[in-house]
């Protein structure tokens, strides 16, 4: 019982630590872009590192390949250079999530075509949803500003709503 004591609380302190953050990138949008702009180069870099090392030590029947190794150089390169132009990682990070909401729109558009054939009544509702997404990504690329408050935004209601989830799965799960 005091282990989902302990859980409990952990998942209130978590949930509470979420909502801060998320109200401090709403409060410092500016900060909070550049915050996020240097720790996905912190993760390239990371990541680079991750393919590297394992290649290095192949004593293990060659099960990670030698193109890992170009992986890791390349997400290396990439995080030394978002690390190094924080800034510009800022404003292009907009770019980044705009052309993902693309990608997503037209897989949206195209499941409704497959909906369609199947003979499901409201395909057009998936449609309509890949449609708005490519229409907001659009709007994100037309403005800078838009675009890095809208990822700020979306940054702070995620982490806003995961907390609020945390306490609330204390709260309910973890009631007894």
């Amino acid at each position: 019982m005091g282990s989902m004591k302990r859980l409990r609380w952990t998942l209130y302190i978590t949930g509470a630590i979420l909502i801060l953050l998320g109200l401090w990138s709403l409060r410092y949008p500016v900060e909070a872009l550049l915050s996020l702009a240097f720790f996905l180069g912190l993760g390239f870099c990371v990541s680079g590192v991750n393919y590297i090392v394992p290649c290095l030590f192949r004593g293990n029947g060659g099960v990670y390949p030698w193109w890992f190794i170009i992986f890791g150089i390349l997400d290396l390169m990439l995080g030394a250079v978002m690390l190094g132009r924080i800034g510009l990682t800022a404003f292009m990070l907009p770019l980044f999530v705009a052309a993902w909401l693309v990608f997503a729109g037209v897989a949206r558009i195209l499941t409704s075509f497959r909906l369609k054939a199947l003979g499901l009544s409201r395909w057009w509702l998936t449609l309509l949803n890949g449609v708005i997404i490519i229409l907001l990504s659009c709007l994100m690329t037309a403005s800078p500003l838009v675009a890095g408050l809208s990822v700020v935004m979306i940054l702070s209601g995620t982490l806003i709503t995961k907390g609020l989830l945390l306490i609330m799965e204390g709260r309910v799960v973890f009631s007894d």
